[in-house]
């Protein structure tokens, strides 16, 4: 259903409207998911929530700031339940002038009461002025800091400005490289002395799994910048990771081109599995399986924040 220069009030009949039609309601919902996007990256967004929406029933609110400089409020709808959309309830606002800059006070009629509200955007909300209507009233925040102009400073600023709930999909698209270098440190006894790590070192994924190294084994990794081909824009932008032990050991961890990870261990046959690229879809489900703020997250980018300020002042 479409509705054009409209209020809050007409959306939320529309809506009630059509889950009266359908003969559903809100009570099976998980969560609020409200996201902030750009009319060219709309159809990626909602194919990324159709399929989170697979694992989390959830009520969308898709927010698209149109016409920033115009001087009337503006609110052009679309509201739909399930179709293209999946298993989501979805509100697709885009908003002109002063509309787009109140996304609160819009925003907060209607989200569905008593289950959390999500937060996500690609992109960058510092340049919209929207950073802090979007943190007003959520309990958890996705950012998406590769998608910034400057990744690395991007994530940065979310470091300075953390407050418990935050996540950034540069994070959990590092998480299966954690726990396959987590499990290859099974049965390892000696102290790790030196890390290098080659990836790109503007891709804020590769600097995170720099700082959750530091933070696991108490070794600052040397990251070589390093031209990492892949065959996903959300895979990390790292080729490998290397360790030597104290005694002389090594142990590395290497993608190839192709999604095929080799760990080689003195002492050990190599172990090969493949690690392909995920879908945005597949990176927002896994964030939004976890509600509570993630601690080792706090951790790691504390442990970022400090090595980024060290590099300025070099610098």
């Amino acid at each position: 259903m479409h509705l054009k220069d409209t209020t809050t009030g007409d959306i939320m009949k529309a809506l009630d409207g059509l889950l009266h039609e359908v003969g559903g309601g809100t009570s099976g919902l998980a969560l609020n998911l409200v996201a902030l996007t750009t009319e060219d990256e709309r159809e990626e967004v909602e194919k990324a929530a159709s399929f989170a929406a697979q694992e989390h029933p959830y009520r969308l609110i898709l927010a698209i700031p149109r016409d920033l400089e115009a001087t009337e409020p503006r609110i052009d709808a679309e509201v739909t339940v399930g179709d293209r959309l999946g298993s989501a309830e979805a509100i697709i606002l885009r908003l002109d002038g002063p509309a787009a800059k109140h996304l609160t006070s819009i925003v907060l009629p209607m989200l569905a009461s008593d289950v959390p509200v999500v937060t996500w955007w690609l992109l960058d909300p510092v340049r919209y002025g929207l950073e802090h209507e979007l943190r007003s009233f959520a309990d958890r925040r996705i950012t998406y800091s590769a998608r910034a102009a400057d990744p690395v400073a991007s994530l940065a600023r979310r470091a300075e400005s953390y407050v418990p709930g935050d996540t950034d999909i540069c994070w959990t698209r590092i998480s299966l490289w954690r726990s396959l270098i987590a499990s290859a440190f099974d049965g390892v006894t000696q102290s790790v002395e030196k890390i290098v790590i080659k990836a790109d070192d503007d891709d804020p994924s590769a600097q995170l799994m720099a700082a959750w190294l530091d933070t696991r084994l108490g070794v600052s990794p040397e990251v070589v910048d390093t031209e990492v081909e892949r065959n996903s824009e959300h895979l990390p932008a790292i080729a490998s990771v290397a360790f030597t032990m104290v005694g002389g050991e090594t142990m590395e961890v290497e993608r190839k081109t192709d999604g095929t990870t080799v760990l080689r261990q003195a002492g050990l046959p190599k172990r090969r599995q493949t690690l392909q690229g995920r879908t945005l879809g597949q990176l927002l489900a896994e964030e939004l399986r976890h509600i509570e703020p993630d601690t080792a997250y706090r951790h790691v980018l504390d442990a970022f924040k400090d090595h980024y300020a060290s590099d300025r002042a070099a610098a």
